[in-house]
């Protein structure tokens, strides 16, 4: 139901998007992927939100921000890439996300999924699937899992589009929460779009820093 809108307003909603992704620019992701010595392990994977797009030094993204937090000495390990959807986060890094083993795992997955308007049955599999496997490999580690962003909340987007992919994904948000909350994995509140970068979409270094406090508060 929460694709609904989309459809029915689908001749405006498909110029705006259109304009929009040729308007906004494409920022590349932070780095470095891997950082700090420490003997706790944290893994940071999934989609731009996980690797650092809207600033450049990986220290200011979800994997730096959050080993600032956490009161061990921390290594942190950065998986994923721009545009992933959970069911290619799945398929392509799944083996790459596992390779090592982790104490503390914080999954980023849902903006794709809701600007693809994938439905919200195949978000909610994917999802499950993909914390499944990580539990799998590291059944003593933490899960956190980020909500899809509140892209009803976005500046960047015009009317009537910023309404239909707000109330999407606010339904995935929902399937997100059922996903995790059958496992036990805490849940996120997502990005509320007021911190961004240079692109009006990404978090920046604060928007970054806000999310880490919300895991560390869900810990």
């Amino acid at each position: 139901m929460s694709r609904l809108p989309a459809v029915l307003l689908a001749p405006i909603v498909l110029v705006q998007g259109s304009r929009l992704r040729k308007a906004i620019p494409r920022l590349a992701p932070a780095s470095p992927r891997e950082g700090g010595s420490g003997t706790f392990r944290l893994l940071v994977l999934g989609d731009s939100s996980a690797v650092g797009t809207g600033v450049s030094d990986m220290g200011d993204a979800m994997a730096g921000q959050l080993a600032r937090r956490l009161p061990e000495a921390v290594a942190w390990r950065v998986v994923g890439d721009n545009g992933l959807r959970s069911d290619e986060m799945l398929d392509r890094y799944l083996d790459q996300a596992r390779e090592q083993p982790a104490d503390l795992i914080v999954v980023l997955v849902g903006w794709n999924d809701c600007l693809q308007l994938r439905s919200t049955p195949a978000f909610a599999a994917s999802t499950g699937a993909l914390l499944d496997a990580l539990r799998e490999r590291n059944p003593s580690a933490r899960l956190v899992l980020v909500a899809t962003p509140q892209f009803g909340r976005f500046a960047v987007y015009p009317q009537p589009l910023r309404a239909v992919l707000g109330a999407h994904a606010a339904g995935l948000s929902r399937a997100a929460a059922r996903v995790a909350g059958a496992r036990g994995v805490p849940l996120v509140t997502g990005f509320d779009g007021v911190h961004v970068a240079s692109d009006r979409f990404h978090p920046d270094a604060a928007g970054y820093a806000g999310l880490a406090d919300a895991v560390v508060e869900v810990l």
